[in-house]
């Protein structure tokens, strides 16, 4: 074989070609790639086309077509078919915030609160354009390269909804549905079994941003708890501690999360409002907002590369014919992409945690919690407040003895949740004050019930 067929590289679309992988998941994997046409580098991401009850990357198609072009979210470039994979070429974006996060362990309230301001505007835009996120976590909170180096992106819309039609029309409300994103910053309604919406992106948020600054969450590394326990214990944690969170913090953290908490499903947050008050804590801080974060002045140390040094490691990898670019993305996706193990909630009548749904309790998904972060060191400010409120809380990281945890989602028979991107059920809750109030006095039984048995369960096990 001459020098020239050596040389030819594999491209998808007759334009985009493969430089190097960037990371996996649990559908599929991210690849660095170059427009041949352009030579600006892209982010490709492949799917296995024979996954059908995963289809998470045909929804996040359609969702990147209804955002692109909006400012914090990533071009989208082209989608199709090639090697018996699902492809998808967007933007090429910079390091996510977990990144920076197991470098520096916990953030600065500075940039804590520049991260806050700029992630409420992102949600603010999704959400104007009819799409909530439900899947909220550092690891799809990216920043950008070269001039847009401190701006924030979201990204990984896989499991994200179109809460309303063409027509405006929002969601109807639902119950006993299916746990659905990642345990550790779900929102209390996703733990519930509710439909989630618009206000349950912002308190994914408050969750978020509570951990920078912690940096770690009340509810990590549960002990002696299964996979299928943990979510449910989590659930009952976090609406026990609801009125208590963020005591050790500045007083506008608590006042915007039991603003969002109080939001009625359909009801629009007042994304206004949240960012006066992340603005008014920085002015009580005495905190200038320049944009600018606390790893931007070591960004050119050897623990931070920038998009600038990260270039020098790139090796394009050269593939001959189509069986061996095959073979190569195989092999990468062999691990990355997981078929869902059968989760079986079977809960008795005092549990408030949601099951799955009747048609899906054997076809459920398997999701990451969160990256291996096993490396990071451990944060002894928080220790013994967080030990007070959970005895088998331990001063690491990582969620569990692997690093990751894995969540999952409803109905994997279907490419969808419960429906089509923009298609919904015409039945209608209406919210009125005669039907909320039942649910919130259900709510407030189960909410005085966890404490209770969480207040004897500690009791009895520091006996």
């Amino acid at each position: 074989m001459n020098l020239q067929q050596q040389s030819k590289t594999k491209v998808f679309n007759n334009q985009y070609s493969i430089i190097k992988k960037l990371s996996s998941g649990s559908f599929g994997v991210v690849f660095l790639g170059q427009d041949i046409i352009s030579k600006q580098e892209v982010a490709i991401k492949v799917e296995k086309e024979e996954n059908e009850e995963v289809k998470s990357l045909e929804r996040e198609v359609q969702i990147l077509k209804i955002l692109d072009g909006l400012e914090g979210f990533p071009k989208f470039y082209w989608s199709g078919e090639d090697l018996g994979y699902n492809i998808l070429v967007i933007q090429l974006l910079g390091k996510d915030l977990a990144f920076h996060f197991k470098q520096l362990k916990k953030f600065n309230l500075k940039s804590v609160l520049t991260i806050g301001i700029q992630a409420v505007s992102l949600l603010e835009r999704a959400h104007l354009n009819g799409v909530i996120h439900r899947d909220l976590k550092p690891e799809n909170m990216i920043l950008g390269l070269g001039n847009e180096i401190s701006k924030l992106h979201l990204i990984d819309f896989g499991i994200s909804k179109v809460y309303r039609d063409a027509n405006g029309k929002h969601i109807p409300f639902k119950e006993q549905k299916s746990f659905l994103g990642t345990t550790r910053y779900a929102s209390i309604q996703a733990h519930l079994g509710h439909e989630l919406g618009r206000k349950d992106d912002l308190e994914s948020l408050m969750y978020i941003l509570l951990y920078f600054l912690r940096g770690q969450l009340p509810w990590q590394n549960m002990g002696n708890v299964t996979d299928e326990e943990r979510t449910k214990k989590v659930g009952e944690l976090k609406l026990s501690l609801e009125d208590e969170l963020f005591r050790d913090q500045i007083p506008e953290f608590q006042k915007i999360y039991n603003a969002i908490r109080r939001l009625q499903f359909k009801q629009e947050p007042n994304y206004k409002m949240i960012i006066q008050e992340l603005r008014k804590a920085a002015e009580s801080s005495n905190i200038v907002l320049d944009g600018n974060y606390e790893w931007s002045e070591i960004r050119q140390s050897t623990h931070f590369q920038t998009d600038t040094n990260q270039n020098l490691s790139k090796q394009n990898i050269q593939f001959n014919n189509s069986n061996e670019m095959k073979k190569s993305i195989e092999k990468q996706l062999s691990g990355a992409i997981q078929h869902g193990q059968e989760y079986q909630l079977i809960l008795s009548s005092q549990n408030f945690l949601a099951p799955p749904p009747l048609s899906s309790r054997h076809n459920s998904i398997q999701r990451d919690d969160a990256r291996k972060n096993s490396n990071l060191t451990q944060q002894s400010s928080i220790g013994n407040y967080c030990q007070s409120l959970n005895p088998n809380y331990q001063l690491s990281i990582c969620d569990d003895k692997s690093g990751s945890k894995q969540d999952f989602f409803q109905n994997k028979q279907l490419s969808f949740d419960d429906e089509k991107i923009s298609n919904f059920d015409s039945c209608e809750i209406i919210e009125n004050g005669d039907l909320q109030q039942p649910l919130v006095q259900k709510y407030e039984k189960l909410r005085k019930g966890i404490k209770i048995n969480l207040i004897q369960s500690l009791k009895k096990q520091m006996k």
